[in-house]
């Protein structure tokens, strides 16, 4: 999986533990975003990329 297949299945899983019903629902969800989480993690420190990007503030 690219980095952004990873970032939509990562709030993909989110918006489906915000708005699911059952607890268990809930739980898988969560299990889900902290899989994603973790293999965003890796993907960009195999990579070389720094853990967080902010936007360049002379385009704003």
């Amino acid at each position: 999986m690219d980095l952004n297949q990873l970032l939509y299945q990562h709030q993909i899983a989110a918006m489906n533990q915000q708005h699911s019903r059952s607890t268990d629902d809930r739980e898988t969800y969560f299990n889900l975003v902290e899989y994603y989480s973790k293999r965003i993690r890796e993907f960009r420190a195999g990579a070389g990329l720094p853990r967080y990007v902010w936007p360049d503030q002379s385009l704003i």
